[in-house]
């Protein structure tokens, strides 16, 4: 197995409700769950490769809760990526180099890998606010969660068995929608997620 480790600020969202039920083990909002995820790495190595500054994104579509797989995942890799990174990332993504939510994706719940596809990933989060952008594909709008008398609130999870991240800020994915073949969505005002995380070919450190 390939050692390899990065540091990254990380976006999600999903068509769940604010919270999404999926990480305790519920019932997904809808009864399936369609979401993405994204990775803005600011230092790592695969191998001998250096992995710092390319973005990495995952959208899947899971007809049923998780745990039942029949997943149908695609990955994007930054298109400013060299081809050795984009080599590196892709094998990260689905899941062949282990690690975490990678390699449950790839080694249990995902049956069908669409073909990975490069684009220009924008990533400009600052506090939860912000936009994450990939190029033609999909995006969300992210903003912190209020009340309806407009008083943010900063909600955190804490997750120390998660192999997605340990501690997340939720968020309100005012809108992000997704355009690629069949892996169609379009939501309004769901769970939105931020983190900073650090992924080893082992497991997900934080």
């Amino acid at each position: 197995m390939q050692a390899w480790d990065f540091e990254a600020d990380y976006f999600t969202a999903c068509n769940c409700d604010w919270g999404c039920p999926c990480n305790f083990n519920a019932q997904p909002t809808e009864g399936r769950c369609v979401g993405w995820g994204a990775w803005a790495i600011s230092h790592g190595r695969f191998g001998d490769v250096s992995l710092d500054g390319p973005r990495l994104a995952l959208y899947y579509k899971f007809p049923d809760r998780g745990e039942r797989g029949q997943v149908t995942t695609c990955a994007y890799v930054d298109s400013r990526a060299t081809a050795a990174q984009q080599q590196a990332l892709e094998q990260i993504g689905m899941g062949k180099a282990c690690g975490g939510i990678f390699a449950l994706f790839g080694a249990e719940l995902v049956t069908t890998w669409q073909p990975a596809k490069r684009a220009a990933i924008e990533f400009e989060l600052n506090d939860g606010r912000g936009r994450v952008d990939i190029d033609g594909y999909g995006a969300a709008e992210s903003e912190l969660l209020s009340y309806p008398d407009g008083t943010v609130i900063r909600p955190t999870e804490d997750l120390p068995h998660g192999i997605e991240f340990k501690r997340g800020l939720m968020t309100n994915a005012r809108r992000w929608w997704w355009r690629d073949d069949d892996l169609l969505a379009s939501y309004a005002d769901k769970y939105g997620a931020v983190a900073a995380v650090h992924f080893t070919q082992d497991c997900c450190l934080g």
